[in-house]
């Protein structure tokens, strides 16, 4: 059960019902802890606990519905480009989550853009932002989450400066937009620009891109 996350009010509302035979395939061997540090600086907490996803760290939450049965609530979907694949983006749109169907709709919760770069190189700005779209007829509206060339600079310069390996992270938990989400509609990802630009700085290495996203349906909404 490695690629699912669950809390300890999960355990609580499995068994009052009754959900006994889940419970115990599930729960037995996860060990919810939390700890209190009253002693600061001499006894600080590590945040790896046990029960860590050992390779795909790609989840979905375990949730229970108002009748107690086990369903999936929201879920993470990852992407990876290298940067052949970065330079593609510039001149085309990918679907990176297709279209639900009828009367479905995703909506994007958070996302998290790990960005890797090359120490070898020297820093150079990007240009281009990273967006991706839920297409929808009120235009304005139609971001599902992004970063910007500025975000992006300022993670590779950052990087090379602090030189302490090759990651940095850009992590959103709102959007930087306000979004009208559009039914039956997939996500996209582009490399926007209004430049003329068709490559990323050599200082690019790769862009992963994990999201947490919903897919809500009129009919059980």
């Amino acid at each position: 059960m490695s690629n699912i996350t669950v809390s300890s009010d999960v355990d609580t509302m499995l068994q009052s019902a009754d959900k006994t035979s889940i419970r115990t395939s599930v729960f037995n061997n996860f060990t919810a802890v939390s700890r209190l540090s009253t002693n600061f600086g001499t006894a600080e907490l590590t945040p790896i606990q046990n029960f860590q996803p050992a390779t795909d760290d790609t989840l979905a939450n375990l949730c229970v519905d108002a009748s107690g049965n086990v369903v999936r609530g929201s879920q993470e979907a990852t992407f990876a480009f290298n940067r052949t694949q970065l330079n593609g983006l510039t001149g085309q749109k990918i679907t990176l989550l297709s279209a639900p169907g009828p009367g479905k709709c995703i909506v994007v919760e958070d996302s998290h853009w790990l960005i890797e770069i090359d120490p070898s190189k020297d820093s150079a700005a990007a240009l281009v932002d990273l967006t991706c779209e839920i297409i929808n007829g009120q235009t304005p509206y139609k971001v599902a989450t992004q970063i910007t060339a500025a975000n992006l600079s300022n993670i590779a310069g950052y990087t090379k400066v602090a030189n302490d390996g090759n990651f940095g992270m850009y992590s959103m938990d709102v959007p930087q937009l306000d979004r009208i989400s559009q039914f039956n509609e997939p996500m996209t990802i582009r490399a926007k620009n209004s430049d003329g630009v068709t490559n990323f700085p050599d200082n690019f290495a790769s862009v992963k891109l994990k999201i947490k996203y919903r897919v809500f349906d009129s009919t059980t909404f």
